[in-house]
């Protein structure tokens, strides 16, 4: 019988912890190629057109805003910290009033803006019951057993 010391489990232990500890890169987003970007004309391409090439846009301008987002974001992770953006990258489209491919432009993360949070909440109605409430609330609904409503005859055809 083979045996294993305390020493070898131990350090095997500390191998798996260490190992789970190393850094992981995740790519987040929709960045298409700088090859498929530079099949796109100006003037030429239309809305359905850019996203037959580029795929469907991270999101939409708003607010008139005629143009197409794509967003991409190189993030590394250790372990159970908090993720670091280390590259990010914004694909403006821009398009003129019938559609047509106006302008390209390229951001970095130094050319974004950080936009935190809004800590304001919105109110809504309803009642305000804790989970234990509403489980005790829940017993004696009608319906649930003996003398409750039988839905059809109850006979297997129905």
């Amino acid at each position: 019988m083979i045996k294993i010391t305390t020493k070898k489990i131990f350090s095997l232990l500390i191998l798996i912890c260490l190992n789970s500890c190393i850094g992981q890169k995740e790519i987040h987003g929709n960045l298409p190629e700088a090859q498929l970007v530079s099949l796109l004309k100006i003037g030429k391409d239309t809305k359905k057109t850019v996203s037959q090439i580029l795929g469907q846009p991270t999101f939409f301008g708003a607010f008139g805003d005629n143009s197409f987002y794509y967003v991409g974001t190189v993030n590394s992770k250790v372990a159970f910290l908090d993720p670091k953006v280390n590259e990010q990258y914004i694909l403006e489209l821009n398009f003129d009033k019938s559609d047509l491919l106006k302008k390209v432009y390229i951001y970095d993360k130094k050319q974004s803006m950080n936009v935190a949070m809004s800590s304001l909440e919105t109110k809504t109605s309803g009642s305000k019951e804790t989970f234990l409430q509403q489980l005790i609330r829940n017993f004696g609904v009608p319906g649930m057993g003996k003398g409750g409503p039988i839905i059809g005859s109850g006979k297997a055809d129905d």
